[in-house]
């Protein structure tokens, strides 16, 4: 067996692994930069010259594993050839496929071929076994991969402090064998003394300020953040307050009803708005569907605005026209609850601060991130005990051989046999 890591050896954000043994080669993950620009064709971010080799008939490529429905681990797959098997989880292929709807530019594979986790599968030689992992993003895995007599392990990413954190602690309590660990190593360097809370120590938080605010809770988090979102729910219901979500929310949330236990449209302490920006937006792109589908469990802004001591309400960027328009704001509190680093570099949060400030909002920051701390990587490498370890998804690599024995670092685009 031999491995390739094509991107991720010094960078976080567009994982791409080329495995082979004999003629027989895949893919693990293929995924968009964090750097590229929306402005861009998605082709001037292929790894090179992999993705040219590969249309090209110059490379062979069996089949592709993507470990997770997030962009930087699976935005350039549909890049690739149509009968290049692409392998996923279910709820991730549903994933992919809601985001793929609502962005134009984004190409996405026609089919996928999904997995249970678990579940042993093949492709060609290789003997694949996809392990639930705790991640911010919903039905994440990692890969035992296994060929010619040796196993290779990629944790895809992972964090321990998730409400899925039980799937580590199985993981580790019944290691595989296992002759070289890929791991991801996000929280390397500057940011790996950030404080990792868990989900339920974030509801206590959460719980805390929206019982200690008057008005309305204003939560901005991602939608596809399924932890997140079960952790603003629980804590609102606590306090006796309804949630408020905006359709595209609640469209994602029925979809994954059937996979775990989410919080949905149709429960009494949910209900569905329709900020006007995008609706406007769904409506130009033909999602007339999602808007009509959740209308049923609709409510108008007057009742918001009449109930906002009694609501949390889950809001972004686009909707700051509504909260101008029917928000008092009195009172009220703002939580944000994604990574900080978005509110410096993502020019659409400089007008709802602004006016949020101008209203003499209350802003709190709470969150706790989709990667594991450092201490948690140790754990699961001694866990497993791999004879090799590569770092990637991380711009510090070498501070996991200040660590461990057995770490190499590597560069993009090196042959390693294994």
């Amino acid at each position: 067996m031999e491995l390739i890591i094509h991107r991720g050896a010094h960078q976080i954000g567009g994982n791409c692994i080329e495995i082979r043994y004999g003629d027989a080669a895949i893919l693990v993950d293929a995924g968009l930069p964090l750097d590229s620009r929306a402005d861009e064709p998605l082709e001037t971010n292929e790894p090179k010259p992999l993705f040219h080799d590969i249309r090209h008939g110059q490379k062979r490529i069996d089949g592709v594993l993507l470990s997770h429905a997030h962009l930087d681990h699976y935005g350039l797959a549909g890049l690739l050839p149509e009968e290049i098997p692409i392998h996923c989880g279910q709820a991730t292929a549903e994933l992919i496929g809601i985001t793929a709807r609502i962005s134009r530019k984004r190409r996405t594979p026609p089919s996928f071929r999904t997995f249970q986790s678990s579940n042993l599968f093949s492709i060609g030689p290789f003997s694949i076994k996809p392990y639930p992992v705790d991640h911010s993003a919903f039905d994440a895995h990692a890969f035992l991969i296994a060929a010619g007599g040796k196993h290779l392990f990629y944790t895809g990413d992972f964090r321990s402090h998730g409400r899925k954190a039980g799937t580590i602690e199985r993981l580790m309590k019944n290691p595989p064998k296992v002759d070289v660990m890929v791991i991801e190593g996000t929280m390397l360097g500057p940011r790996s003394h950030e404080a990792h809370l868990t989900e339920e120590q974030l509801e206590e938080e959460i719980f805390r300020v929206i019982k200690e605010t008057a008005g309305i809770v204003l939560v901005t988090a991602a939608s596809q953040n399924i932890d997140r979102l079960v952790t603003i729910y629980k804590a609102a219901k606590r306090s006796k307050r309804r949630l408020i979500i905006d359709f595209y929310t609640a469209e994602i949330l029925e979809r994954l009803g059937k996979y775990a236990r989410v919080p949905l449209p149709s429960w009494s302490g949910v209900r569905v708005c329709y900020p006007q920006r995008i609706a406007d937006w769904f409506e130009s792109i033909g999602l007339t569907d999602v808007l009509k589908r959740q209308r049923k469990y609709g409510i108008n802004w007057r009742v918001i605005r009449e109930a906002e001591d009694r609501t949390v309400m889950l809001v972004r960027p686009k909707y700051l026209t509504d909260i101008q328009n029917h928000l008092t704001l009195t009172g009220a509190t703002w939580i944000y609850s994604m990574w900080a680093g978005y509110l410096e570099r993502d020019n659409a949060f400089n007008g709802l601060r602004a006016y949020l400030k101008e209203k003499s909002v209350r802003v709190e920051i709470l969150h706790s991130g989709g990667h594991a701390a450092l201490p948690d990587l140790i754990k699961l490498v001694e866990a497993v005990k791999p004879r090799m370890v590569i770092p990637i998804h991380s711009s510090h690599p070498k501070m996991l051989r200040m660590h461990l024995a057995n770490v190499r670092l590597v560069n993009d685009g090196v042959l390693i046999a294994i």
